[in-house]
């Protein structure tokens, strides 16, 4: 695998960290402020479709991953959370005399439980990581084992 230029290795690590390649390529690679956002789409497209730039954001996310031990795992444990809140918060409202201070409580919590404030948090953490991506092509699965190879020598 060829080594990256130091632009591209920068665009790699801008596009995991920021999430948008049209971003990381202006930041990378001295785009102009006249520059079309049609050129920067089409050029950081062609530069995150390269082999071994591809490689080394899935290695980057990857070790993201690795870092904070998210994997898919992670993510399903973190929406069958919500799940089960939401289901235990509906059986709790069902149990209630709507006369008495339950209400109270139960709004109250209601209140405490962001549930969408979690999901957004897992939904991009899935979309930083990759975690949502199909599963990787004949190619990509290539990269990975030429990149292991590489590393073994």
């Amino acid at each position: 695998m060829s080594k990256l230029t130091p632009k591209q290795e920068k665009f790699a690590q801008l596009y995991v960290s920021l999430g948008n390649a049209s971003e990381a390529y202006r930041q990378s690679y001295d785009v102009s402020e006249d520059c079309l956002d049609s050129t920067v789409w089409n050029n950081a497209y062609k530069v995150l479709k390269r082999a071994d730039v591809r490689a080394r954001v899935v290695k980057l996310k990857n070790d993201l991953g690795n870092k904070y031990e998210i994997d898919r795992g992670f993510i399903i444990q973190g929406y069958l959370e919500i799940i089960n809140d939401s289901d235990e918060t509906f059986t709790i409202a069902g149990l209630m005399d709507p006369l008495k201070d339950d209400r109270s409580r139960f709004f109250r919590m209601m209140q405490q439980t962001k549930n969408s404030d979690k999901l957004r948090a897992l939904e991009q953490l899935t979309k930083m990581l990759g975690l949502n991506e199909p599963e990787q092509s004949k190619s990509e699965q290539q990269i990975t084992i030429n990149i292991k190879r590489d590393r073994d020598k």
